[in-house]
């Protein structure tokens, strides 16, 4: 078996909380196969707080590597410890160009030992001369089923089949954020990029909106260090929670009546608790929307069309073609139509 040829197996990706959920789902169907494969994952950067997601995976280690910090340096010359061990090496599949700088360290850790470099078409020329083997991208079936396709082309079986997250409940928060025995919301609507974020006039409609609906219902507003500003001018309106510990979050998370969210990574820890949740994919990804959560309501519009229609994977997928970024902005007439049945 392909799987019981190697020691270690070393995982390159880039260290947002999306993909990051994605590698533990990835690893851990690895570890059900065979419990003596050393397990790393190479990150450039968020070492502590992707730290947080292992307590609960004392078997995946994580390797800061970036040229950038003295401890990403000595990262990179830690990767050098695997170089005379058989090694299976891994490049994260991207929908872009993979960097050279990844290609060719992944490269120098393959050269000995007799490793093997698994990658993903990227268009390159030069990936002949750098994987020992060249795997296809499919962006057509979500993130999660396409790593099940990867495991089985690795000679490893699926073990798990629905990707969730095992964490350590923090009751203190609840106390603290005055949630116990309340019914709250959990609404996320910033993102990393502008494009999938609400404006504060939509955050702020669609927080009356639900008032207006539920009107003793608690909101707490999540997001990162850097939404802030933004987050603190409703703190008349709801419970502001910004950098948070990550069992924090996902106690409140799991929880709340319903988690409402752009298409973020912290939508995927509410998809990977199967929370329901009423996600809304402004300018997001087809492949990464979180379709294994079977208690998720995703809402999209697809640019260029002009039908009514506004959810639905299959319907998503029929429409998009071969295009990947394909969505635009969901009307908010359409997110209030939404909770309006969901809540009541």
């Amino acid at each position: 078996m392909f799987n019981k040829k190697y020691k270690n197996l070393i995982y390159f990706q880039n260290g947002s909380i999306g993909d990051f959920l994605m590698t533990i789902f990835f690893l851990e169907n690895i570890y059900l196969n065979d419990n003596s494969i050393k397990l790393n994952v190479v990150i450039p950067k968020n070492e502590k707080l992707l730290l947080q997601f292992l307590a609960k995976y004392s078997y995946i280690n994580i390797i800061l590597a970036n040229r950038k910090s003295v401890k990403g340096l000595l990262g990179i010359l830690k990767l050098s410890k695997f170089a005379f061990s058989k090694n299976l090496i891994i490049t994260a599949p991207t929908p872009g160009k993979l960097s050279w700088y990844i290609k060719i360290i992944a490269k120098k850790i393959s050269l000995l030992g007799r490793s093997e470099l698994v990658g993903f078409d990227d268009g390159q020329k030069i990936n002949k001369f750098i994987y020992t083997k060249l795997l296809k991208y499919n962006t057509k079936i979500i993130y999660p089923d396409f790593l099940k396709t990867v495991l089985n082309e690795l000679d490893f079986e699926v073990k798990k089949e629905i990707p969730k997250l095992e964490y350590t409940k923090d009751e203190d928060i609840l106390k603290e954020l005055g949630l116990e025995k309340e019914k709250f919301i959990v609404f996320n609507p910033i993102a990393a990029t502008k494009g999938r974020s609400f404006r504060e006039k939509e955050i702020n409609e669609i927080i009356d909106f639900i008032k207006n609906l539920l009107p003793k219902i608690k909101i707490v507003l999540t997001g990162g260090k850097t939404d802030e500003k933004v987050l603190n001018n409703f703190k008349d309106k709801a419970i502001i929670m910004t950098n948070s510990k990550m069992s924090e979050l996902c106690t409140v998370i799991d929880d709340s009546e319903l988690f409402i969210g752009v298409d973020t990574g912290t939508a995927h820890i509410a998809s990977f608790l199967g929370q329901k949740s009423l996600i809304i994919a402004q300018n997001g990804t087809p492949n990464w929307l979180p379709y294994y959560n079977p208690n998720a309501t995703i809402l999209y519009k697809i640019n260029n069309y002009q039908h009514n229609i506004y959810e639905g994977r299959e319907h998503l997928e029929s429409c998009r073609g071969d295009v990947l970024r394909c969505l635009g902005d969901v009307p908010l007439e359409i997110i209030k139509d939404k909770l309006r049945k969901i809540l009541l």
